[in-house]
């Protein structure tokens, strides 16, 4: 019974056999109809595709010169300062206390010399000081004791024994005038000192309070109304975001032809697509050893504070001026595999018009078309509808 169905399943195969090769041979493909553009001729600047990120301009810790306990802060995370606005401020008692400790001392110094009000020390007459002139008074009545025991111990009215004493009492009240001399000089650096401490003391009161430098946003607070803090401690984190930095990394192979002054267009991932324009300012000095890139900074104006410090962008640095370039549809480009083709037509050996893939290199986007960078020239005829196009398909070419 097996042996008899598997005869049966022969002859069935072998009479398909030859109805497929006695049969009608298959109908060819009907032709595509297909339209052709002429690749056409385009003005493009030259630009590097990179990547960056947004920094701020200037990122300043802000702190107090002088310790005490915070008494007022006027700012939190996220608002905007202008320059000079007052950010904090401490207990201001101490401060002024310790201004009129230190004008009570400079009027005590004053007082000694005898020094008017406001009146400078540094342009004050030693010889004129009370002490001084007393002793120097001192002197003048010691000299002419001297000169009378002098003539009296000449004509022998007194003995030799007082000239002694004379002369000793004389060189006593000069050291006296040297030493009085030296004691104002005293007084008068003391006066000079006690004026120093004073100014100190306004200059610490001023300390006292903290201002933004420039106008920016406080990115953190570090304090609260309250606190007892040392000089110099972290009061907030100031940002200056405008101008903004714009931080790219360009491929070493491309950074050689960046410079200061050429134009940035870039986007800004996760914002609005407005395409945004900065320019380059500075250049890296060196091509960074890890990641083989060199470091480019362009400046972006963000007056209106859309622009946040940290932010993703997709940029393009234009590094030459327009250029003329091959453009072709957008649609007469068809992708596979990695691999971008156009397609021409040529006839066949008998007479049909067949596509032909032509493989090409893609540059940048020109609106509805894009840049053919190699395998089309200017003029060269491409189907302008490609989808679903495969090499030697037959094709008819309407106008």
């Amino acid at each position: 019974m097996a042996r008899r169905l598997g005869i049966v399943l022969a002859a069935a195969f072998a009479a398909c056999g030859r109805g497929t090769s006695e049969g009608a041979v298959a109908a060819p493909r009907a032709p595509k109809t297909v339209r052709l553009v002429a690749a056409a001729e385009a003005s493009l600047p030259s630009k590097v595709a990179v990547s960056g990120v947004l920094a701020a301009q200037e990122e300043l810790v802000l702190g107090l010169e002088v310790g005490g306990r915070i008494s007022w802060l006027g700012v939190d995370v996220g608002d905007v300062v202008a320059a000079g606005d007052v950010i904090a401020t401490l207990d201001p008692r101490e401060f002024d206390l310790a201004i009129e400790r230190a004008e009570a001392t400079m009027g005590a110094a004053d007082a000694r010399l005898g020094l008017a009000a406001g009146a400078d020390p540094a342009a004050f007459d030693v010889e004129q000081a009370p002490s001084v002139r007393e002793a120097e008074a001192v002197v003048v009545e010691a000299r002419l004791n001297r000169e009378r025991v002098v003539k009296l111990v000449e004509g022998s009215l007194q003995a030799s024994s007082q000239l002694e004493v004379a002369t000793a009492a004389l060189a006593v009240a000069e050291n006296r005038l040297r030493r009085a001399r030296d004691d104002v000089r005293t007084w008068i650096a003391d006066a000079k000192l006690r004026r120093i401490e004073l100014a100190q003391a306004h200059k610490r009161r001023r300390d006292a309070s903290v201002t933004a430098p420039w106008p920016g946003r406080v990115a953190m607070r570090q304090v609260a109304v309250g606190q007892v803090v040392q000089g110099g401690a972290p009061v907030v984190t100031l940002l200056r975001v405008d101008p903004l930095r714009l931080r790219l990394r360009v491929p070493d192979r491309l950074a050689f032809g960046i410079a200061a002054g050429q134009s940035v267009e870039f986007t800004v991932d996760g914002a609005d697509a407005v395409e945004r324009v900065g320019k380059v300012v500075r250049t890296g000095p060196a091509i960074d050893r890890g990641d083989r890139t060199r470091l480019v900074e362009a400046e972006v104006q963000n007056a209106d504070g859309a622009l946040l410090p940290g932010a993703f962008c997709r940029a393009r640095i234009v590094v030459a001026a327009a250029a003329p370039v091959v453009t072709v549809p957008r649609t007469a480009v068809v992708s596979f595999a990695g691999v971008e083709r156009v397609f021409t037509v040529a006839k066949d050996k008998d007479g049909t018009l067949r596509a032909k893939g032509v493989l090409v290199e893609l540059g940048r986007s020109v609106g509805e078309a894009v840049e053919v960078v190699r395998g089309v020239a200017v003029g060269d005829r491409v189907v302008a509808e490609a989808t679903g196009m495969s090499p030697e398909t037959p094709v008819q070419v309407v106008e």
